[in-house]
C-alpha cells in the first residue's frame, strides 16, 4: 500500500467519523449530557480503570505464549511494553505505539522485528476470533437487531477464519532456514505450530474480552444505563468495527461513533449514551498514558535505545517449538 493510498483511506475514515458524530449529536441536549457526566458514580469508574490494566496484562500474557520458545521475554516486561505501546498509540496517530513495541523488543531484548510483527499479526487474528466467538449469538439473544449486525459478524468471522486457516497451512510448510521478509513473518507465527499454545492463547484473549466487557458494564452502570450483558457485547463489537481502521490519535471520535451506534440500536437516548462513550474512552486513554509516561517516558516518545548497563532479559533455548514455554 502506497503512502497516498494510506492517506486517502485515513482521510475517508476521518470524514466518515465526522459524519457519524454529526448524525448522533446534532440534536443533543448538552445540559443533559453534563448532568449525566456529573452524576456518574465513582466506584464503578475506579474499578473499570483497574480492569483496563487487567486487559493489558492479559494481552502481554498472550504475547508470552505466542513468542517462539527461542525468545524468553518476562511477562512483566511485556506488560510494561504493552502499556507503553498503547500510550504511544493514544498520543500519536496510526497506532504508532506498535512500532515502539517492535523497536523496544529488538533493541532491548534482541527479538528480531520480524518475530515481533509476526506475533502482533497472530495476536490480532486470535483477538478478533475470540471476540467473534463471544458476539456470535447476538442475533439470537438480542432479537430485533438490524440485519447488518448479523451480516457484519458473519463476514468478519469468515475473513478471520479464512486468514487463520491460510496462515496455519503456510506455517506448516515454511522453511524457517530460508530468508525473505514474508517467510520470516509467516515462520514467526510460531503459535500456529502447536494446538496447545494456540488454544491457550485463544483462551487468554477470551478472558481479556470478558474483562473489557466488565469495563463496559461498569461504565454503563456509572452513568445509570441498565442493559443486559448482550448489550455490552454489542457495544464492544460496534466500537471495535469503527476503530478497526487507524484514523485519529487515540481513536477520538471513532470509538464514540461505535458506542453511540450500538446504544442507539438498544434504544438508549443520546445524552447518557455519549456520557458512557466519553467516560469509557477516557478510561481507555488517561490512566494508560499517565502510567506509560511514568514507566517509560523515553519509550512513549519513541526513544528506545537500551539504557547503559541495562540487562538483556532474553535467553535462547533449544526447546521443542511445540512445547508451551
Amino acid at each position: 500500500m502506497t503512502r497516498r493510498t494510506a492517506l486517502t483511506i485515513r482521510i475517508t475514515a476521518i470524514l466518515a467519523i465526522a459524519a457519524g458524530l454529526w448524525f448522533f449529536v446534532r440534536h443533543l441536549d448538552f445540559e443533559a449530557l453534563g448532568r449525566a457526566l456529573r452524576s456518574a458514580q465513582l466506584w464503578p469508574i475506579a474499578l473499570a480503570a483497574v480492569l483496563n490494566f487487567v486487559v493489558l496484562f492479559g494481552k502481554a500474557a498472550s504475547w508470552r505464549i505466542m513468542f517462539s520458545p527461542r525468545y524468553v521475554v518476562p511477562v512483566m516486561r511485556l506488560f510494561r511494553y504493552t502499556i507503553v505501546a498503547f500510550a504511544g498509540s493514544a498520543i500519536a496517530p496510526a497506532r504508532a505505539g506498535e512500532v515502539i513495541r517492535v523497536l523496544a523488543l529488538k533493541r532491548r531484548d534482541g527479538v528480531p522485528g520480524s518475530a515481533t510483527v509476526a506475533v502482533a499479526l497472530a495476536e490480532k487474528l486470535l483477538d478478533a476470533l475470540s471476540m467473534l466467538i463471544l458476539v456470535a449469538p447476538l442475533p439470537w439473544i438480542l432479537p430485533g437487531l438490524p440485519t447488518w449486525v448479523a451480516t457484519a459478524i458473519t463476514l468478519a468471522s469468515a475473513i478471520t477464519i479464512g486468514l487463520l486457516v491460510g496462515f496455519w497451512f503456510a506455517v506448516g510448510r515454511i522453511d524457517e532456514t530460508k530468508t525473505g521478509v514474508i517467510r520470516r513473518l509467516i515462520a514467526g507465527m510460531h503459535v500456529l505450530r502447536s494446538a496447545r499454545r494456540l488454544f491457550t492463547a485463544l483462551g487468554v484473549l477470551t478472558l481479556v474480552w470478558l474483562a473489557d466487557l466488565g469495563m463496559v458494564t461498569l461504565s454503563l452502570y456509572a452513568v445509570g444505563i441498565d442493559l443486559p450483558i448482550a448489550g455490552g457485547l454489542l457495544i464492544l463489537f460496534t466500537l471495535n468495527l469503527t476503530i478497526m481502521i487507524p484514523s485519529t490519535p487515540a481513536q477520538v471520535g471513532a470509538l464514540e461513533v461505535g458506542a453511540l451506534a450500538a446504544l442507539d440500536l438498544l434504544h438508549v437516548s443520546h445524552e447518557p449514551a455519549l456520557a458512557f462513550a466519553l467516560l469509557y474512552h477516557a478510561l481507555q486513554v488517561i490512566p494508560i498514558v499517565t502510567v506509560g509516561l511514568i514507566l517509560e517516558l523515553r519509550l512513549v516518545l519513541g526513544r528506545v535505545q537500551r539504557k547503559p548497563g541495562e540487562p538483556r532479559e532474553v535467553t535462547e533455548t533449544n526447546d521443542d517449538p511445540a512445547v508451551l514455554p
